[in-house]
């Protein structure tokens, strides 16, 4: 009997897409982060973009406390309530919130900062819980073997959505003001709310009521397993150092942006719409990055494309330093979005591939807030490095900082191997696995299967491992000696095929 070929990418999209309520869901997506574009840019026009805002720079310093600091401050506990109450309601209702709160960014912020900041924060906060709300219900809504696919869909999905609301949305700041983007905004948070009030269940949580008590404990538990998440992370040379990488970039990227800033407002006395092109110029290259990545994944190692990335970005960033124009700004930033993709995909299958699954989430989170704090970072960074550098010589600071980082990466991991295997022999490559050392655990497996492959003209020694969680992991090295590599995570019964 011969056998099926598995469906393409195409085809699982589709296959996912038939689900009426995932469906609802990818259309909520769309439609909410086309709203954020446009209430980023009011909040863009009227804290950077203001003409009673002297210091560039420091405008875009207080954008990005307020952008990043919910995201930062609040990331690990959301799943908490996630996980207690409907969430239905909370895609229902989340969005009416920031529809009554939105119009507080009306205000100006030198005239009234205590509502225009309250209600911005607020919005922001909102936005956080709702947006992994919606990535929570995904396994709800799909098929196990369309999972990857639907997440793919719905990420790629709203960022486009996000990146096209804030392009026309700068365009529409400069026609008409910062009024009819926040009313875009609110009318497109309205009609989220209207798909979501038709989804056929109510998504509640699969859990055990708990007492009040029990919701402190969690509280406290978040707190506790964040920290055993950075401690772990510091064990972890191939988590960390890609994680450190991709930091380095979000610095990188957020001083550029703020430099742009500069540029377009303070030299070329240009307004958001402008800013707003340079946005779409580089979503449009992290969206290019992310449909050739898997390319570039089929020829090198994932530190190898990592590394090639930084110097990619670093030389568009250099020619730019050299001829700092309107189109060279946007070039360089469609170069720049392009190398993000290209690193920001392997950094996060490296982490992924660096960690048992029971330690995921925790890194992640710290992951999560290191690159969002970066970004806060390089926004105070720029602040006494334009006056001291000038426009010119901070494009060129950071493209410098790229290059000599591309090689750092490779020799920080380059050695380390994905998993250790320990042996029942001790360290002899003939006996039996008894443990395997993943990350900063080391775990007793049972072996499924053992068996020799050939692939690319060399002989490989691979084992199907059982591990104590229910996991099971296919790894593999060369017959002759080297490191181990993990070539396939399953979830599958430990039963022999």
């Amino acid at each position: 009997m011969a056998a099926v070929a598995p469906p393409g990418s195409l085809q699982r999209a589709r296959i996912a897409l038939r689900g009426r309520d995932f469906r609802k869901l990818f259309a909520i997506r769309i439609v909410g982060q086309g709203g954020d574009g446009f209430f980023t840019v009011a909040l863009f026009a009227s804290v950077v973009f203001n003409p009673s805002e002297h210091s560039t720079t420091f405008g875009l310093f207080k954008a990005a406390l307020i952008t990043a600091l919910p995201f930062t401050l609040l990331g690990p506990f959301v799943g908490v309530f996630i996980d207690r109450w409907p969430r239905r309601q909370i895609l229902a209702y989340a969005p009416l919130l920031k529809v009554v709160l939105v119009g507080f960014v009306v205000f100006d912020p030198t005239t009234h900062a205590v509502p225009f900041y309250v209600g911005a924060l607020a919005v922001i906060s909102i936005n956080r819980f709702y947006l992994a709300t919606a990535s929570a219900v995904v396994p709800r809504l799909v098929a196990s073997d369309d999972l990857l696919i639907a997440n793919s869909l719905a990420t790629v999905g709203g960022t486009l959505a996000l990146l096209v609301g804030f392009f026309l949305g700068g365009q529409l700041a400069d026609a008409s003001g910062s009024g009819p983007v926040v009313a875009v905004a609110a009318l497109a948070w309205l009609g989220t709310t209207l798909i979501a009030i038709r989804f056929g269940s109510d998504l509640a949580p699969m859990t055990v009521p708990e007492s009040e008590e029990l919701l402190r404990h969690r509280l406290r538990r978040v707190v506790v397993e964040f920290t055993d998440g950075a401690r772990t992370l510091v064990r972890t040379p191939r988590a960390i150092g890609p994680i450190t990488s991709i930091s380095i970039d979000s610095m990188g990227q957020g001083i550029i942006l703020t430099v742009a800033a500069v540029v377009f407002r303070e030299q070329f006395r240009e307004g958001i719409g402008s800013y707003s092109n340079l946005v779409g110029a580089g979503g449009v290259g992290v969206l290019v990055g992310i449909a050739t990545v898997g390319w570039l994944e089929q020829r090198w190692s994932k530190e190898r494309i990592i590394a090639g990335a930084f110097v990619v970005g670093g030389l568009a960033l250099l020619g730019a330093a050299l001829y700092l124009r309107g189109w060279s700004i946007l070039v360089a930033s469609f170069v720049v979005g392009l190398a993000f993709a290209w690193k920001k995909v392997p950094v996060d299958t490296i982490v992924q591939g660096s960690l048992p699954d029971g330690y995921r989430g925790r890194v992640f989170s710290v992951y999560d807030v290191v690159y969002n704090v970066a970004r806060i970072l390089a926004a105070a960074l720029v602040i006494p490095l334009v006056p001291a550098l000038g426009t010119h010589g901070t494009v060129a600071l950071v493209s410098l900082l790229f290059i000599v980082w591309a090689p750092v990466l490779p020799r920080w991991i380059g050695g380390i191997a994905d998993v250790r295997i320990v042996f029942s022999e001790g360290a002899r490559a003939e006996g039996w696995p008894r443990a395997l050392r993943w990350g900063a655990a080391e775990e007793s497996v049972d072996v499924i299967k053992a068996w020799l492959e050939e692939r690319n003209g060399e002989r490989r020694r691979c084992f199907r491992l059982a591990l104590r969680d229910g996991s099971v992991l296919d790894v593999s090295r060369p017959e002759s000696g080297g490191l181990w590599t993990i070539d396939r995570e399953r979830d599958e019964p430990r039963a022999l095929p």
